[in-house]
């Protein structure tokens, strides 16, 4: 083979095997079961938009949203058209994976790529998160929609940064991803930075001007619908754990370590144009902000999707510079796309195994046991809690409380500690579905030092009240269902 067609094959490679995982969120698309807890949290708050309830109140004192309103009346709305705000999640979700992945292609291009540098930022951002975020994508969850309209803002803002009739939708796209997800922030600062340091004044003016007013219309509208309530869950505390934090990055790093290295080197070293700047920018702020969220509870991989998209962005201009380069064997750039695809590459055995299981016929017994578990729900008289929300939500159950924002708040002294302890003293639940076990098992040593879980829904102090006051009826996909035991 001549190593001037070694590049077009590996390309084609790398695409194949990105497209190919990525078709396994398309392939669980409509599947009845539970991908990620978020979904029926997700589900509740949706279905509860659509209704002209608050989504901050509305559900109870024992039920907490802090996130921002957009996401659950887009996916709402969709949600109605298709008979399933979980399904209308899923599709936008998968949809918005796509887009990030064409933005990825389409900033390379404007950093000086060519259409096959275009092409490797592509398979890039499509095998990093068909790899490892398979949690998200295709997921009933707001996060990748958020990063889909700040891609395309950015994709914008790259090619004509100095068009104020552009600036301004640029910073329309960001507002909105701002309103969909709130912790979405590496972007809109590297760009907003970007333009007080080089904009031109007209520039500057139409983004700021659009980015201020929209600001403070989305402000007024939400203090008018939800009243300080949306500020107060939006701004709770949560618990911060450094260890659990230090887990996290680690995993990540060691994950993203190959593409870090490459796109790394390559901004160091020789990133000297506008759209380098940029990107470098991206990505040293996304590292920062995920290291620095990291330790915060229910905190997850979403937090380095920055650095993934900045990565794969990065990739494209590494290739292209490298193409650049006299003397250099042509082959130089695949060589570069496969070391920045090292991970990607190492782990899709795993990603697509899980896809072969899965395809045949994996999903649908699960599909099946997770409906046994629904009808059985459903059977119970009388109000549940559910640690998977989309099990409740299924059974037709009413939104009663939400497990984690529940432990945080008291954790952090906004319930008192007995509030949800002392429902179940009183056997005051029907039926409680818990799939997770102890943070601190009952034979661990005191003092031991143990890796702790990555995600807690339940104290300690509830298990124990349920040994106490609740027996096992029943175990099944979703878990393990407590019922009272008589007085």
């Amino acid at each position: 083979m001549h190593n001037a067609g070694s590049y077009r094959v590996t390309l084609i490679a790398l695409t194949v095997l990105a497209t190919t995982m990525y078709a396994y969120p398309w392939l669980r698309l409509g599947m009845d079961f539970e991908i990620d807890l978020n979904e029926g949290w997700n589900g509740y708050e949706q279905t509860l938009a659509m209704t002209g309830a608050s989504i901050y109140s509305g559900a109870g004192p024992l039920y907490f949203n802090n996130y921002p309103p957009l996401s659950f009346y887009l996916v709402g709305a969709l949600g109605l058209a298709l008979g399933d705000p979980v399904l209308a999640g899923r599709l936008l979700s998968v949809l918005a994976t796509g887009v990030i992945a064409v933005c990825c292609g389409a900033v390379t291009r404007a950093g000086g790529g060519g259409r096959r540098e275009s092409w490797l930022a592509f398979a890039t951002a499509l095998g990093l998160f068909s790899a490892f975020a398979t949690d998200y994508v295709g997921v009933n969850d707001p996060q990748i929609l958020a990063q889909a309209f700040l891609c395309v803002g950015f994709a914008l803002y790259v090619r004509r940064p100095d068009s104020p009739a552009r600036l301004a939708w640029v910073a329309a796209l960001f507002g909105l991803g701002l309103l969909i997800k709130h912790n979405v922030l590496a972007l809109p600062l590297a760009v907003t930075l970007h333009i007080l340091w080089r904009g031109p004044t007209a520039a500057r003016f139409a983004y700021l001007g659009v980015g201020l007013a929209l600001a403070g219309l989305s402000t007024a509208v939400i203090y008018s619908l939800f009243g300080d309530e949306f500020f107060r869950q939006l701004l709770a505390s949560r618990v911060y754990d450094v260890t659990r934090g230090f887990l996290l990055v680690m995993e990540m790093l060691s994950r993203l370590q190959a593409p870090l290295a490459v796109v790394g080197l390559y901004l160091i070293v020789a990133g000297r144009n506008r759209v380098d700047a940029l990107v470098a920018a991206y990505l040293a702020i996304g590292l920062l902000i995920g290291i620095g969220f990291s330790g915060g509870a229910g905190i997850d991989i979403n937090v380095f999707f920055d650095v993934m998209i900045a990565l794969a962005m990065g990739t494209g201009l590494a290739a292209a510079w490298l193409g650049r380069r006299d003397g250099l064997p042509a082959s130089a750039p695949a060589v570069l796309a496969l070391v920045a695809n090292a991970g990607i590459i190492l782990f899709s055995p795993q990603a697509l195994g899980r896809l072969a299981v899965d395809a045949l016929g994996e999903m649908e017994e699960r599909q099946r046991l997770f409906r046994e578990d629904v009808a059985y729900l459903r059977g119970i008289p009388g109000p549940a809690i559910c640690e998977s929300h989309l099990l409740c939500l299924r059974a037709g159950k009413p939104m009663l409380m939400d497990p984690f924002g529940v432990l945080q708040a008291t954790l952090t002294g906004r319930l008192p500690p007995d509030r949800f302890t002392g429902m179940l003293e009183r056997r005051e639940i029907a039926v409680l579905q818990i799939s997770s076990t102890r943070e601190h098992p009952v034979d661990e040593a005191p003092g031991l030092q143990a890796m702790p879980q990555r995600f807690v829904n339940f104290s300690d102090a509830v298990f124990d009240e349920l040994d106490r006051s609740y027996r096992v009826g029943r175990v099944g996909l979703s878990g393990r269902f407590h019922l009272p035991r008589p007085n």
